[in-house]
């Protein structure tokens, strides 16, 4: 009988151990559930709710603009969302790579500065972004969600496909599986921008304007016409540090350059079949 309460307590003990280490983030204790090189499996073993979140992974580029295909050595902000319609605590994990199975290798680097309840760990050599402490969502129109951003910088030119892999759990908060807990994964892939050969410039203008020049903090953007454009800007070393979507209303447009180097860049703005140069400094 002694031993038997020996084991019980020490199953219970184990078990509590587990479930603090993961409330905690699962990396902390060398457990990597993306899905990535290195995952041992889904977080969805154990928590075996009938309800999946729902989850997204978003990039944007400078100004808020999402993308779907990355700039090499260009920075982003990811952005990583979980809904759930019953529990209101979430846990996640996240990680971005280039390869495929085993070969797997990290893709590029997070920023030093990451949002509250989140940290930095690492895995077979892959960087995971994960809770820290149970994530408590905001409430809303039946629903609960949490979303954390943190900045992350494309890998160089040549890495291939960026793969990101997110996993969410959202549980309770009471400690315990007891079936109304569940995670699920997603896995967004995001291609190579071509270099600036994809935005050479062509014959037909748009009539553009670009000003103040110098610019310190919005560069104001005149076209011939109405309609939707698209602003590459790329600095003298003929990389593209910045990509934009305009939509011209009376022909005038806005970016926002405060994020920019000081230095000289040519603004390419394109659209229906015509494109034009602009030469801007940013003080």
């Amino acid at each position: 009988m002694k031993k038997t309460t020996l084991l019980l307590t020490a199953a219970a003990g184990l078990a509590y151990v587990v479930m603090s280490s993961n409330s905690g983030g699962p990396a902390a204790a060398g457990a990597n559930y993306t899905g990535a090189k290195g995952s041992v499996g889904s977080c969805s073993g154990c928590h075996t709710g009938s309800t999946a979140p729902t989850m997204s992974i978003r990039v944007d580029s400078v100004g808020g603009v999402q993308v779907t295909k990355y700039v090499a050595g260009m920075t982003y902000t990811v952005t990583v969302t979980g809904t759930h319609t019953i529990n209101t605590k979430f846990g996640f994990q996240y990680a971005a790579v280039t390869g495929v199975g085993a070969a797997q290798v990290q893709a590029g680097t997070f920023g030093t500065s990451l949002p509250a309840q989140t940290a930095k760990r690492t895995v077979s050599s892959i960087s995971i972004i994960e809770q820290t402490s149970a994530i408590t969502g905001t409430t809303s129109g039946g629903s609960t969600t949490f979303s954390k951003s943190f900045t992350w910088t494309a890998p160089a030119a040549g890495a291939g496909d960026v793969k990101m892999y997110l996993t969410v759990n959202a549980v309770n908060g009471n400690g315990n599986d007891d079936g109304s807990d569940h995670s699920a994964n997603t896995i967004v892939t995001l291609p190579m921008r071509p270099a600036t050969t994809a935005v050479a410039e062509i014959a037909n203008k748009i009539g553009l304007n670009a000003y103040p020049n110098p610019t310190s903090t919005i560069l104001n953007i005149e076209t011939a016409g109405n309609g939707n454009y698209t602003a590459h800007v790329i600095d003298m070393a003929g990389r593209i540090v910045n990509i934009t979507n305009l939509t011209a209303t009376n022909g005038a447009a806005s970016i926002n350059t405060a994020s920019w180097t000081p230095g000289t860049y040519r603004v390419v703005v394109s659209g229906n079949g015509t494109s034009e140069t602009a030469t801007v400094v940013k003080q």
